[in-house]
């Protein structure tokens, strides 16, 4: 099949831009695998945070349930005393303990379903991307720069064929070098002068 090339300039911008093309996908998906990953690093950092808030909620629960006890023995005038704050405070010490442990529990459950969602939704379309910008891409780049040299030599062939012979031209050799048309002796004319008269 011929083609129609009308500009190889034009066949180059396209090469440039679809290697630029490709260094921009590349870019991207290291962007969005980073990010991936981020993501899942974050997760886990928040699990290690809530297990350490979940220490630190099990001190105050203790520590609200001594002064609790504390607090619960008879004065000196036999009278009990009001508890009320330290009720209030062992309440709030074990809402903010297991406001903990559900976080822990959601931080477990979200690492194992992230890597899996990521898998299903992104994993597939990603790898296929990946082999593309990959594999396929700089192949076709190479495929295309060897064209653009062929074409490039294609264009800079000069025809090496005489012309078809004509009355003014007798030899290949005479039209290849137009000085050795200067040098043929001129044809004279039997009307002009110089014969008998």
């Amino acid at each position: 099949m011929a083609a129609d090339v009308r500009s190889i300039d034009a066949i180059r911008e396209w090469h440039a831009a679809l290697a630029t093309y490709g260094d921009t996908l590349g870019e991207a998906l290291a962007g969005v695998n980073l990010e991936l990953r981020r993501a899942e690093d974050w997760v886990a950092e928040q699990l290690a945070r809530w297990q350490r808030a979940i220490r630190d909620c099990e001190d105050d629960v203790t520590r609200c349930k001594a002064e609790l006890s504390q607090r619960k023995f008879p004065n000196w005038d036999g009278r009990e005393p009001d508890c009320t704050v330290q009720e209030k405070n062992l309440r709030v010490a074990r809402a903010r303990l297991e406001h903990a442990e559900d976080q822990v529990v959601k931080c477990r459950q979200w690492l194992q379903r992230l890597p899996k969602m990521i898998d299903e939704l992104y994993g597939g379309p990603g790898r296929r991307l990946a082999n593309l910008v990959e594999g396929a891409l700089p192949k076709a780049l190479a495929d295309l720069a060897r064209r653009i040299g062929s074409l490039d030599a294609y264009a800079g062939l000069r025809p090496d064929y005489a012309p078809a012979p004509s009355a003014g031209v007798s030899t290949k050799s005479e039209a290849r070098n137009p000085n050795l048309e200067n040098s043929k002796p001129e044809a004279r004319n039997p009307n002009e002068g110089g014969g008998s008269g």
